[in-house]
């Protein structure tokens, strides 16, 4: 018995939209991929899990795939480029603080070695 190769469209109708999101991103111009794996032990309030994050940047958009797998089965979600970008931004502004703190920090840890 043999088979007959997949119509495109018949293959493409059994992908999910994570699955659809990484095949229109993949390939396109400018295309960069990062991914890292986590495997938590189990945090506070999170149940002992893998996940991969992976960052997909193209000349045009970025996204963001996550997937969290545990005991109970998995999940997965794109996050969208206005999303990614409000991430970064979220996470520029708290750093911008941080160091501001930092710095006063060290000022005065400077001023008061100075006057001892």
């Amino acid at each position: 018995m043999t088979t007959q190769p997949q119509d495109s469209s018949e293959s493409s109708l059994l992908l999910d939209k994570f699955e659809r999101a990484r095949e229109i991103l993949w390939g396109q111009p400018g295309f960069q991929r990062r991914n890292s794996t986590i495997t938590a032990s189990g945090w506070s309030f999170f149940p002992q899990a893998t996940w991969i994050v992976e960052t997909v940047r193209t000349d045009e958009s970025v996204a963001i795939f996550l997937q969290q797998i545990d005991k109970e089965g998995g999940q997965r979600i794109v996050l969208p480029g206005k999303v990614c970008e409000r991430i970064y931004k979220q996470h520029e502004s708290i750093m911008k603080i941080r160091r501001q703190v930092r710095a006063k920090h060290g000022a005065e840890t400077r001023k008061q070695k100075r006057i001892n």
